[in-house]
C-alpha cells in the first residue's frame, strides 16, 4: 500500500517538474533552429498570374494546383450545415461554371424563348387552373415542340451509355489509387 502511495507521488512529481529531456540546447552546433515558413503545401491554389492560360486557372490544368488533404478548419467548413446556401452563393465562381457558363446561358435562353413563345402563341394554364388566350394569333402562329418519340427510343441506350462510362471512369480511378499505396 505504502509504495502505490510513493509510487504515485513520486509520479506526480515528475510531472509538475519542468524536464529539460526534449528541449534541445540553443548552443549546440549540431541542432538547428526550426525554420518557420510562411506558405505550406497546404495553401497551394491556382497561379495568381493572370495572363495564365483560362484552363490553368479553372480547367483540367489546375488539378496540380488543388490540395489533396483537408485540414481541420476546412474539414469543419465542408461539413457546416450552411455548406448549401454558400455552395448556392459561390456557384457563378466555381472554376466548371465559368467553363460551362455560355453552353448555360445559351441553352436556358433557348429554353425560355420557346417557354414564352408557346405561351404567347398557344395560351397558358394559369396557376388556378383557368386557360388564358394566345396573345399572338393568327394562321401563321404555330406553338413550337419535339416529338416525344425519339426522347423515349433514346433513353434506355443513354442511360446505359453512362452507366458504362461511369464504371470505365472508376476503375481507372481505382487503377490509378492501387498503383499509388
Amino acid at each position: 500500500m505504502v509504495s502505490r502511495w510513493t509510487s504515485a507521488v513520486a509520479f506526480l512529481l515528475a510531472i509538475a517538474t519542468p524536464g529539460n529531456a526534449f528541449v534541445s540546447q540553443s548552443n549546440s552546433p549540431l541542432v538547428s533552429k526550426p525554420v518557420t515558413s510562411t506558405s505550406s503545401a497546404l495553401s497551394m491554389g491556382p497561379p495568381a498570374d493572370p495572363s495564365a492560360p483560362i484552363t490553368e486557372q479553372y480547367g483540367e490544368g489546375s488539378r496540380k494546383y488543388r490540395r489533396t488533404v483537408y485540414t481541420h478548419d476546412q474539414w469543419v467548413k465542408h461539413r457546416s450545415p450552411d455548406r448549401f446556401l454558400n455552395n448556392i452563393r459561390t456557384l457563378v465562381n466555381s472554376g466548371i461554371y465559368k467553363q460551362v457558363a455560355k453552353e448555360v446561358i445559351a441553352t436556358t435562353s433557348v429554353a425560355v424563348f420557346v417557354c414564352g413563345w408557346n405561351a404567347l402563341a398557344g395560351g397558358y394554364e394559369g396557376f388556378d387552373g383557368s386557360m388564358h388566350e394566345a396573345v399572338i394569333q393568327g394562321s401563321w402562329v404555330q406553338k413550337v415542340g419535339l416529338p416525344l418519340t425519339p426522347f423515349t427510343v433514346l433513353t434506355p441506350s443513354l442511360g446505359l451509355l453512362l452507366v458504362f462510362r461511369t464504371n470505365t471512369s472508376y476503375q481507372r480511378w481505382d487503377e490509378a489509387r492501387e498503383e499509388d499505396l
